[in-house]
């Protein structure tokens, strides 16, 4: 039977988390654990009374195209192995995607297992991330500048700097394509699982431009947020980080494929991976579609979805020139007038992944020019990046 998981069944919910996963919570982590469990929809499936399958659906957000979404991060997901290939698994999905579009979450991240898992259930890879060691020869060299640098640590916390960073990054988020803002809860969880965590904040004119916060660990600076408002601050906290140079040998971090990472470094060849580790989902095409941030609508636009793991997505639909949404029924549109998308596709050209050239690859069939035209000028083209975890 698959139901929400009552709070008195919290201790079941550990047990299948510790039994499923190679790390047991315990401490802090167990802690921040216990608060998702019941601030999130928790799904589970029951043998009885006993919990043997589960996922989590976190109440987030993100943003897409400057429009504020809210989230259902997926979590936690697992069953016990004596009850795996019963189709379990299929049933807990479905679940949440129809718990979501209840909770009105339009859209939906998780990090996959298996990326071919969850594309069955309707996910796509929306993020290239790019990973980087900098060995210490390689370290950025900016020059030498007195910047004003403001420093602090979880474990010695200044309330007003910590407000400062938090604002800062939320407006940015605000704006970045794919972010998502971050409240007090989520930096409770970030600082109850990585409580080592630095600070440092540039400021310029008595104002914070930019942050990094990291972890030094094994002789390695580890980046774990770089946030800035513009080059000049880029390079102050770079500056900062290099003269660190004494104390570790590499510098570890995260940012986007798109980025051109460390070409304006005096050596920028140092080892750099891609990391596809995020997966994205439109839940109810018609909802998000409502408050989609079109950016030049001056036709009709049609699209058709398939999706068979939500079948509310199955519609014809029409975006007419005010940007407005909605279902019609008739077998006067001329196939090549029609975007026919799987909901995959269709999730990862509406966040900015693929572009519309890109997603034709992988269309039901071909658009006709003018449609086509029409589509590469209404979608917006920023790339999203999401560096969250859950």
């Amino acid at each position: 039977m698959i139901q929400l998981v009552p709070l008195e069944d919290s201790e079941q919910v550990h047990r299948l988390r510790d039994y499923s996963f190679s790390n047991k919570y315990i401490g802090e982590k167990r802690d921040d654990f216990q608060y998702w469990v019941e601030y999130s929809t928790t799904i589970g499936a029951y043998d009885g009374r006993k919990l043997v399958g589960q996922l989590l659906v976190l109440p987030l957000n993100m943003t897409i195209h400057q429009i504020s979404y809210k989230m259902g991060g997926i979590g936690f997901v697992c069953t016990y192995p004596e009850y795996r290939n019963r189709g379990i698994m299929k049933k807990l999905m479905i679940r949440a995607l129809e718990e979501m579009r209840e909770n009105g979450q339009y859209i939906s991240v998780l990090a996959p297992f298996s990326v071919s898992f969850y594309r069955y259930f309707g996910w796509e890879l929306f993020f290239d991330k790019l990973s980087y060691s900098i060995p210490s020869e390689a370290f950025p060299n900016f020059g030498n500048q007195l910047d004003v640098v403001k420093r602090f640590s979880f474990e010695w916390l200044d309330e007003q700097l910590f407000d400062e960073v938090c604002t800062f990054y939320n407006d940015n988020a605000e704006v970045m394509n794919g972010s998502m803002k971050r409240d007090a809860a989520w930096w409770k969880r970030i600082q109850r699982r990585e409580p080592d965590s630095h600070f440092a904040a540039y400021y310029k004119d008595d104002e914070i431009h930019g942050f990094v916060r990291y972890q030094i660990q094994n002789l390695t600076f580890i980046i774990k947020d770089f946030v800035v408002k513009d080059h000049v601050a880029e390079k102050a906290i770079w500056r900062y980080i290099s003269s660190h140079s004494a104390s570790v040998y590499h510098i570890t971090g995260n940012t986007a494929g798109t980025s051109h990472f460390g070409f304006h470094f005096n050596q920028p060849q140092f080892k750099k991976d891609l990391v596809q580790d995020c997966m994205v989902r439109i839940v109810d095409v018609e909802g998000f579609l409502k408050e989609y941030n079109w950016a030049e609508l001056t036709e009709n636009l049609y699209l058709r979805i398939q999706d068979p793991f939500a079948q509310w997505n199955e519609k014809l639909y029409c975006i007419n020139r005010e940007g407005q949404t909605e279902v019609i029924e008739t077998d006067s549109i001329a196939n090549g007038q029609i975007l026919s998308l799987s909901i995959n596709i269709f999730s990862a050209l509406i966040v900015g992944y693929l572009s519309v050239t890109e997603t034709m690859l992988y269309a039901e069939h071909q658009l006709d020019d003018s449609a086509l035209k029409l589509w590469n000028k209404a979608l917006r083209t920023e790339k999203p990046s999401f560096y969250e975890y859950f």
